[in-house]
């Protein structure tokens, strides 16, 4: 698939929207798991910071 070429042809193109919906999809798929990490790194930093307190 020559997925630029088809995402140059026109903004309201049938195939572009489905390469962006499938794009947004891959991005929530690979960042939902570094939130997650980042969240816990997050409270284990707070929960060190409160137990010296």
């Amino acid at each position: 698939m020559d997925y630029e070429k088809d995402l140059e042809l026109c903004e309201y193109n049938p195939i572009s929207l489905q390469y962006e919906k499938e794009l947004r999809e891959l991005a929530k798929v690979v960042e939902a798991p570094a939130a997650g990490l980042f969240k816990q790194l997050m409270n284990k930093i707070i929960l060190s910071h409160t137990a010296k307190a």
